[in-house]
């Protein structure tokens, strides 16, 4: 379900940087986390906001970026080899960022 961007309480702690992009991760005041992503849609090129999941914890949250950045781009035929390649490239990525 596509959401509006202000639809994430004020409160909640947002994480965004460009190596997840178009995803981000959120923190609620409660503890819970979410993983979005930023969607464009419509003639007006009108931004919106899709919840992915709720993992555990933040580790869960990145791995779940991870997955979602390798699976939802326009290539959708790998063999293994070029798989593994582009999750390494991903994870590299995001661990360049933060030590996971």
């Amino acid at each position: 379900m596509l959401r509006n961007p202000d639809s994430i309480p004020a409160g909640d702690t947002i994480v965004k940087d460009k190596a997840m992009d178009p995803f981000f991760i959120s923190r609620s005041q409660t503890g819970g986390y979410t993983v979005y992503e930023d969607v464009i849609k419509g003639d007006n090129n009108t931004k919106y906001i899709k919840t992915i999941s709720y993992p555990s914890n933040f580790n869960n949250a990145l791995k779940t970026v991870m997955r979602e950045k390798l699976n939802s781009g326009p290539k959708k035929l790998y063999d293994l080899k070029s798989y593994i390649s582009e999750w390494e490239a991903i994870k590299n990525d995001i661990a360049g960022i933060v030590d996971m």
